[in-house]
């Protein structure tokens, strides 16, 4: 094996081992305090990337060359000219490590150039954008927020972001969508919160890092699950002191629920996003429960991790020693029965590790190698039965009330992107509420577009509202469409788009793993969605995102008890 294959093995191998058993430990003790776990993460990361200027190097002794004495010439030998036995193999790895080097260096390349036309997309987008103008109501709620936090950076808008984008060292930039002055204030201030302390904080200077990081390691799958994991951390520190300067909780989960449906393009701008789907379920359960946990028991648990993964390092430093260059023995020739000992222990000991390693290798190779199913925790998931039946079609969106043209009647102006309003026609009912619930019910009028292109005007009259109602009022609207008879269809997945084909887990063996199915889907609604094929009647499939296990095709579920079916 080449030395510097070898080393970069036996590091990644060290690495995977620290890291899992750092993510048992902090399981195990229930460690859930964002600032500790921060703390800890980044600690871990640091020390991962420093092992190798941690750790004695190993040098081993070059091997003497041994000389047969003259003693033994009447020794009986094996003929030279007696062709050895030969045995299918892999090739070795002097044959593939070049390959493999070349492979971890263009995926460095490749990380490198995204990271660079990323940043220079973020430029783009500061000078498409906009500013809010001073006389909106969404100004003086922004310039509050930014007294509050005491955190300095200009709020601008832009028609090609989906959720709010914080950029920026010297002149901080917050990039909010367009619909964001629509939004009820109470979002909007939570929003602004969120974002002034990702710029008090300097929190895009450590993301650019870990972007770094992860381009330069991204074959390491340990690395880039740490990372992962500073950055939920790193966003569940922001989320506590959103809450604890604004004191609203549930404003705030209505506000990071709002920008589930971002656009997944998003992902290649170098910069935090407010809301990360694969972090949404862990950062929206820690906020609703009580994390406490008293300081004795925390520095206790602490210790103890610290001693447990110390043990870990050295353990694994042991098993998998990283080697610097062979030191050249002197020898001079051996005569005698030490002479031929020694080479006949040599001989014997090497030809026979030899021999092993490549049967293991071929054994293996014959045999082919197992991997083992990931366990899920069905406490973890939502899963959902197919059915099959009437199923509604609707589209929903935020509006305002305002009086219509030449009348007294009230009329719920609803703003919707241009691709939900294909199937919206006049006369169609609607169910309009508030933030206390169900609030009138009416149908659409007319359909004109917004000046952005992107998006339409829905505009839903009234058919009666309780007195005291007047212009101006935030409005939740839903449309019906249509009404789909017998048809098959499920609660709609996390990644689940109206005529689309994705793959979900099928849940079999009575509840006790889940297969991956590819499923075909047809039309959607605001919940449901349509099944074309891949299922079938009074199948239970997982709806929630599994981008965990995404390399997997089938995963065993664990405590069944929790199992919440939606």
């Amino acid at each position: 094996m080449p030395l510097w294959f070898s080393n970069l093995a036996f590091w990644s191998l060290q690495v995977a081992v620290l890291v899992l058993a750092a993510g048992i430990l902090a399981r195990a003790l229930r460690i859930q305090q964002p600032r500790v776990l921060l703390a800890s993460w980044r600690s871990l990361l640091a020390v991962s990337l420093l092992l190798p200027l941690l750790q004695p190097w190993h040098h081993p002794q070059a091997a003497p060359a041994i000389a047969i004495s003259a003693d033994f010439a009447g020794l009986p030998l094996s003929s030279a000219s007696t062709p050895a036995a030969t045995h299918w193999h892999l090739p070795n790895l002097q044959t593939f490590a070049p390959v493999l080097g070349i492979v971890i260096l263009v995926g460095i390349a490749l990380r490198l150039a995204i990271l660079a036309l990323g940043l220079l997309k973020l430029r783009r987008l500061r000078q498409a954008s906009s500013p809010i103008s001073s006389s909106a109501e969404s100004a003086a709620i922004l310039h509050a927020v930014r007294i509050l936090v005491s955190a300095p950076a200009e709020f601008r808008l832009s028609s090609q972001v989906d959720s709010p984008v914080t950029f920026g060292f010297w002149a901080p930039l917050i990039l909010l969508p367009e619909h964001f002055p629509s939004l009820e204030p109470r979002f909007q201030s939570a929003i602004a919160c969120h974002e002034l302390l990702h710029v008090r904080r300097r929190d895009w200077a450590h993301h650019l890092g870990e972007e770094a990081f992860r381009a330069l390691f991204w074959f390491h799958p340990a690395i880039v699950w740490l990372i992962s994991r500073v950055r939920l951390a790193r966003e569940q520190v922001v989320d506590f002191e959103v809450l604890r300067l604004t004191n609203t909780r549930k404003s705030y989960l209505e506000a990071l629920l709002e920008f589930t449906n971002a656009r997944p393009s998003l992902a290649a701008i170098p910069a935090p996003p407010f809301l990360a789907e694969r972090q949404l379920v862990e950062r929206v359960s820690l906020m609703l429960k009580e994390v406490r946990m008293s300081r004795k028991r925390l520095i206790g648990s602490l210790t103890l991790v610290s001693c447990c993964l110390a043990l870990v390092i050295v353990l694994a430093v042991w098993a998998f020693p990283l080697k610097g260059a062979p030191i050249a023995a002197q020898s001079g020739p051996k005569t005698g029965i030490a002479g031929g000992v020694s080479g006949g222990v040599k001989s014997g000991v090497s030809g026979g590790v030899a021999a092993g390693v490549e049967g293991g290798i071929s054994g293996d190779a014959a045999k082919g190698s197992s991997v083992d199913e990931p366990n899920v925790d069905i406490s973890t998931i939502w899963t959902d039965t197919v059915k099959r039946g009437s199923m509604m079609r609707q589209v929903r969106g935020l509006g305002t009330l305002v009086r219509a043209d030449g009348s007294t009647k009230l009329v719920a102006r609803v703003t919707l992107p241009a691709s939900m309003v294909v199937d919206v026609k006049p006369g169609q009912d609607a169910l309009v509420e508030t933030q206390e619930g169900p609030f009138a019910k009416g149908h659409v009028s007319s359909i004109s577009p917004s000046a952005s292109g992107d998006t339409r005007i829905v505009n839903v009259v009234l058919d009666a509202v309780s007195e005291g109602t007047s212009a101006g009022l935030k409005v939740d609207a839903t449309i019906n469409i249509e009404r789909l008879e017998n048809v098959l269809y499920i609660g709609r997945p996390v990644n689940g788009r109206q005529n689309s084909e994705i793959s979900l887990f099928k849940i079999t063996d009575n509840g006790a793993e889940a297969v991956r199915t590819q499923v075909k889907l047809g039309l959607s609604s605001v919940k449901t969605i349509e099944v074309l094929d891949g299922l079938k009647e009074g199948d239970k499939v997982i709806i929630s995102d599994m981008s965990s296990v995404e390399s997997a095709e089938r995963v065993r579920l664990t405590d069944e008890k929790h199992l919440s079916s939606h």
